[in-house]
């Protein structure tokens, strides 16, 4: 559960802060070019923050800006934590599976850092969801409050304002049927709805405006229906409930509303004339004295957005130019801004992250390496992002030991972090631990780094890692000889029957009883599962082995029963060497 909250809120979060360094931005690119960027160019850069702000993902790219803002940290790492063997004899360098200890306190680098950093979406699920769900009420009154408000009210039938109007959107090349309403209810002219839109004028501006100022106000809230404002507004809308919480993603939308109407001016008066711009200035001053500014609606597209930026629209009505001065920079500007943040930083692992995919056999450590063993093998399984390694019984098919997180590289280094255990290595958790990496073809090296684990492994293909069973009938018999050192060295003897064996070292006291299979890999593997013992505690747990037969002579190498690491070699240190002859 926690994980379908996480993905789509961590989503939510980047699109989030990613939105806010590019309304930062557009905010800087206004700034310096000022007056010499058009209006419309100037609404345009809002309208990449709109496309950032809904995207859920982008496509990585090597020009993105945010290959210089990577703060995803090390999103994993795991590795195994410091273990002790199950007892003096057992492999060296091995993970157990009985006593642990807790990892060393110098891992704490870059990548615990981040893990400290991570914390549960879960958490801020409900703020979140309280927030958005407080804000899409507020505005659907809103909305709801003004369109009852004007729903009893009779259209407009002035035929001189009508007709005015039907020349104004001939002029404009605008087919949409346009209902006239005076109402109340606004403060000043404004477009409401977009698939029946209305033109809303306050009472008495019909009466106190010439048809010339009346114009001139049809030209401006038809320019909304031509850019289709009202739509935008309404993904806007949609956007701020999202990411309402982003303080920045407020002021772009105050600022993408005052440039809306400052476009708005501009298309208008690129219907009117030269000699048109002072009297159309006048007009939109004349509504400022005489009316007021609109509620805010999310349906709703005024004349007068904003008082305070009175100023700004005088001043750009002064200066309008009707030629497309400086419209290669513009293209220029919003394709290049477009590239560098509607992309996503790329993965800094590349190839070599995309080569670490698949499952992985551990075949031992540096310059001990063995084959892929068929049974017995530890295998570790790596997606995009995630890990798993398990260990099973290939005997009985029950799971030793199973844990896995997440993954990362930065450089040569790799880094995996646990985030679930079975109980057998619970220990684990919620620990990162780093190795460098090397790798060879289907060889894989990792190297610990502030941790003892040298690792070796072999990518698996095809069946390799599936077991096959193999028969055991030439082992079947009595074997004497000897242990070739190891703390039993001396006379030991191995007595085999159809599935089971019972073992006998040097000390008389030595032995057990166990039920074993063999497996067809070279060399050929034996698993053991002890069921009587004179050490109370092997029983129950399994042994690995590998074994030869050359000229009448077994070779037979083994790990302490409960080890759960396949001999990589018959001389491997630390595993328990026989050498016997059938008697």
């Amino acid at each position: 559960m926690q994980d379908s909250i996480a993905s789509p809120l961590s989503s939510l979060l980047k699109a989030s802060w990613q939105g806010a360094v590019l309304i930062l931005l557009v905010l800087a690119v206004q700034w310096l070019f000022g007056r010499r960027l058009n209006p419309r160019w100037r609404y345009a850069l809002w309208i990449l923050v709109l496309i950032r702000l809904a995207l859920p993902w982008t496509i990585p790219s090597p020009v993105s800006l945010f290959n210089l803002m990577n703060f995803s940290g090390v999103s994993a790492s795991f590795g195994s934590a410091r273990t002790t063997p199950a007892s003096p004899g057992s492999a060296a360098g091995s993970i157990g599976i009985l006593r642990t200890e807790q990892p060393d306190k110098r891992l704490a680098t870059e990548p615990a850092a981040a893990t400290r950093l991570r914390f549960s979406f879960s958490w801020l699920l409900a703020p979140w969801f309280v927030g958005a769900l407080a804000l899409a009420i507020y505005l659907l009154v809103t909305h709801y409050r003004l369109s009852s408000g004007i729903a009893g009210r009779r259209p407009l039938i002035d035929a001189q304002v009508l007709n005015l109007l039907e020349d104004c959107k001939q002029q404009m090349g605008v087919r949409v049927p346009i209902t006239l309403v005076e109402t109340e209810e606004v403060g000043s002219p404004a477009l409401f709805g977009f698939v029946r839109p209305r033109l809303l004028l306050p009472a008495g501006l019909t009466r106190s405006f010439s048809l010339e100022e009346l114009r001139y106000v049809f030209l401006h809230e038809l320019g909304h229906i031509k850019r289709k404002d009202i739509l935008v507004g309404w993904l806007m809308t949609a956007l701020q409930i999202l990411h309402w919480f982003n303080p920045l993603v407020w002021l772009a939308f105050h600022r993408m509303r005052v440039d809306r109407e400052l476009a708005c001016d501009a298309l208008a008066l690129s219907y009117a004339r030269a000699e048109e711009n002072q009297p159309y200035g006048r007009t939109i001053i004349k509504l400022l004295e005489s009316f007021g500014r609109s509620a805010w609606a999310p349906s709703l597209a005024g004349t007068v957005e904003d008082k305070n930026q009175l100023k700004e629209r005088i001043r750009m009505i002064a200066r309008f130019d009707k030629t497309n001065r400086g419209l290669a920079l513009a293209l220029a500007m919003l394709a290049g801004l477009g590239l560098v943040t509607l992309t996503d930083a790329q993965s800094g692992v590349s190839q070599l992250g995309k080569d670490l995919i698949g499952t992985w056999i551990l075949v031992g450590k540096p310059g001990e390496i063995g084959e892929a063993p068929a049974a017995g093998g530890r295998l570790k399984s790596l997606t995009d992002t995630h890990w798993s390694l398990t260990q099973a019984n290939p005997r009985t098919g029950v799971t030793i030991f199973h844990h896995g997180g997440t993954w990362a590289l930065k450089g040569d280094e790799y880094f995996e972090t646990v985030d679930y255990a079975n109980e057998n290595t619970t220990n684990l958790v919620k620990h990162t631990f780093k190795f460098t990496v090397k790798l060879e073809g289907d060889t894989l090296t990792l190297n610990g780094v502030g941790n003892p684990w040298k690792e070796v492994w072999k990518r698996a293909k095809s069946d390799v890692t599936k077991p096959h069973k193999s028969d055991s009938t030439l082992l079947k018999g009595k074997w004497s000889g000897n242990e070739i050192g190891g703390k039993g060295a001396g006379r030991t003897s191995l007595v085999f029957q159809e599935a089971s064996l019972e073992f006998h070292g040097a000390d008389a006291n030595e032995w057990y009883k166990a039920s074993f299979s063999v497996y067809d890999t070279t060399p050929n593997q034996l698993v053991a599962v002890v069921t009587e013992c004179s050490v109370p505690e092997y029983v129950g747990r399994t042994s690995y082995a590998i074994y030869q037969i050359q000229n009448g002579t077994l070779t037979i190498t083994g790990n302490e029963p409960g080890d759960p690491v396949v001999p990589v070699s018959f001389d491997a240190p630390g595993a328990r060497k026989l050498v016997l002859r059938r008697e």
